[in-house]
């Protein structure tokens, strides 16, 4: 039997189910896309429950759901890590990025509110302050947010939710493949396509915004990464494809 509460006694608020799932989440989240965790840095989940004071159970769950978004590689026996995407990866990321965004600005040029697509330029100026002002951290939060603004404008939460992913992994990419002495994404840039979405110029807004995303691929190096091995074709029994044998 339940016991029943005393005269005068104050029952303590129950905590309400998921909040610290959901800060363990977003505090792991920001720190990988922010670059504060790198890519390949194993996750280990004591370390991780003592640095929140909390249980593994949640850290585990936390984990789960960042490899959903595909931000953590879960890898059996041996942990959790930062995701490590390929050069491939990064290419496709970035294909995928092009043909989606296409679409987002013209879905944005067709059902944008005018005080949506003022707020877009708006973000885009706060951008340049930030930028102006030598703060790397605020500039790139007001990046992300740039393009996750852009996806909310057209109304369609599908493609909102795919190209949140595709931003987060982008994040990633840069973090292992930007360029020594590259030069970041140009505020400019966003600037420029919000005034474009905000004329309703159909071409030049997605002219814009394609230059925009070939200008952060440019900035990666992907030419020394590993490429895949064909064994099958390197080792061939009939010896085609294998190199002169040494002279002897």
């Amino acid at each position: 039997m339940a016991r029943s509460a005393k005269v005068g006694e104050v029952r303590k608020p129950a905590k309400r189910a998921g909040v610290a799932d959901e800060r363990v989440h977003q505090d792991l989240y920001k720190a990988i896309i922010d670059h504060r965790i790198a890519p390949g840095t194993p996750l280990q989940e004591d370390a991780l429950a003592k640095a929140f004071g909390i249980s593994r159970t949640v850290i585990r769950k936390a984990l789960q759901r960042l490899a959903h978004e595909r931000l953590v590689e879960l890898v059996p026996n041996k942990g959790a890590f930062v995701a490590k995407p390929t050069a491939e990866e990064a290419r496709h990321v970035f294909e995928a990025r092009r043909a989606l965004e296409r679409v987002l600005v013209e879905r944005a040029i067709e059902a944008g509110s005018d005080r949506d697509i003022a707020t877009l330029v708006d973000t885009a100026r706060q951008e340049k302050k930030a930028a102006d002002k030598g703060d790397k951290e605020e500039r790139l939060k007001l990046s992300g947010t740039f393009h996750l603004q852009l996806a909310r404008i057209g109304g369609n939460p599908v493609l909102t939710g795919f190209l949140t992913e595709l931003v987060s992994r982008s994040s990633l990419i840069i973090a292992l493949y930007e360029s020594p002495g590259a030069v970041p994404c140009s505020h400019g840039e966003h600037l420029e396509i919000a005034t474009a979405i905000r004329q309703r110029n159909r071409a030049r807004a997605v002219q814009y915004m394609n230059h925009h995303l070939q200008h952060i691929e440019a900035q990666l190096d992907l030419s020394n990464a590993l490429v895949n091995v064909d064994f099958a074709r390197l080792f061939r029994k009939d010896g085609a494809g294998r190199g002169s044998s040494p002279a002897g």
